[in-house]
């Protein structure tokens, strides 16, 4: 992967080809099985800080000295077995421990026994992890870039929508909207 050392945005890029947004591979350390039912993944938003210079003429704007990171969205398919929403939603039941605390002692104990996270894990290390977002060349599972995105854990989970008044069977999807604390862009 070529790092951002690596990179000078002055020089001419030797391709005008396109991206396409349908190839990509998107996977959640915490839930892998998420990955084969993604349809879609809007990436976080990221915003420079402005400082403010005041004078007696104008205000000056200067770049700030942080950058702010949004949140992003996944919308997946609904497995058979309701595992795909159920995951997302024991995670979120879990860390926002909604009735009593056993709920949450239970949640980050099983998450230390399924070897998610080490023996000495913080709390945020416990409700947190890590997301990876693959853009790929079209008609191949080269990677292009990869967005690597940190301290990933689920904000919402959206309602899912059951009718008898479809003709059809149809497909229940949902999206979950994920905060995240920055993420770092690996050109190949």
């Amino acid at each position: 992967m070529e790092s951002e050392q690596d990179y000078d945005p002055s020089l001419l890029q030797q391709t005008t080809n396109t991206l396409y947004g349908n190839h990509y591979r998107f996977s959640i350390e915490r839930l892998p099985d998420l990955t084969f039912f993604v349809q879609s993944v809007t990436s976080p938003s990221v915003s420079g800080g402005i400082a403010l210079q005041n004078n007696p003429f104008s205000t000056i704007h200067h770049p700030g000295t942080a950058l702010n990171y949004g949140q992003f969205t996944v919308t997946y398919l609904v497995d058979a077995s309701f595992k795909t929403y159920f995951s997302l939603y024991y995670w979120m039941k879990g860390y926002g421990f909604p009735h009593n605390f056993e709920e949450v002692t239970r949640f980050r104990a099983k998450q230390q026994l399924n070897n998610l996270i080490g023996p000495r894990a913080s709390v945020a290390d416990i409700e947190k992890t890590r997301a990876t977002l693959s853009i790929l060349t079209p008609d191949t599972s080269s990677i292009v870039a990869e967005i690597l995105i940190d301290e990933v854990f689920p904000v919402e989970l959206s309602s899912l929508t059951f009718a008898v008044t479809d003709s059809e069977s149809v497909v229940l999807t949902t999206t979950a909207t994920f905060s995240c604390s920055s993420f770092e862009v690996s050109l190949t």
